[in-house]
């Protein structure tokens, strides 16, 4: 009965390192993303309502269409938020932008300048790149390690 415990565990073991294995995001994942929060920002800093709106909806429609084709690709999916402890990445992703975002409409709203909201675009970019591929690295070493 222990052999076949012991077999099921390493059967489980072995799962989540194929998982981990797969779950290689595509290069163009994390700046595609970028690029979807760089204009949600400039649009939400410069833009006026109608732009704001359409932005959001852009950008909406923007991460179902990455999600579907890292799904096409990977053949799996794990949210940011259901993911242990690399959700942690997450969270400062969604966390930076709100604070990009605000920060971009504050700028907009308050000063005539416009080269802090695109400087805030890319910060933006750069951030979205950055902790994306960090919750990647994360969730595939929290894979391996429970394995």
């Amino acid at each position: 009965m222990e052999s076949s415990a012991a077999e099921q565990l390493a059967a489980i073991a072995d799962a989540r390192a194929a998982v981990a294995d797969r779950l290689v995001t595509p290069w163009w994942y994390h700046p595609a993303l970028g690029l979807l929060v760089g204009a949600y920002v400039v649009a939400f800093g410069i833009g006026n309502s109608a732009a704001r709106l359409a932005a959001g909806v852009c950008f909406a429609g923007g991460c179902v269409l990455l999600v579907k084709a890292y799904k096409r690709q990977t053949g799996v999916w794990v949210s940011g938020l259901d993911a242990g402890r690399a959700s942690r990445w997450a969270i400062a992703m969604g966390a930076m932008l709100g604070v990009i975002a605000l920060a971009a409409v504050a700028i907009g709203r308050y000063s005539d300048l416009r080269w802090p909201v695109w400087a805030l675009a890319i910060a933006g970019f750069a951030g979205t790149v950055l902790l994306g591929r960090q919750f990647d690295r994360a969730l595939r070493a929290q894979l391996r390690a429970a394995a």
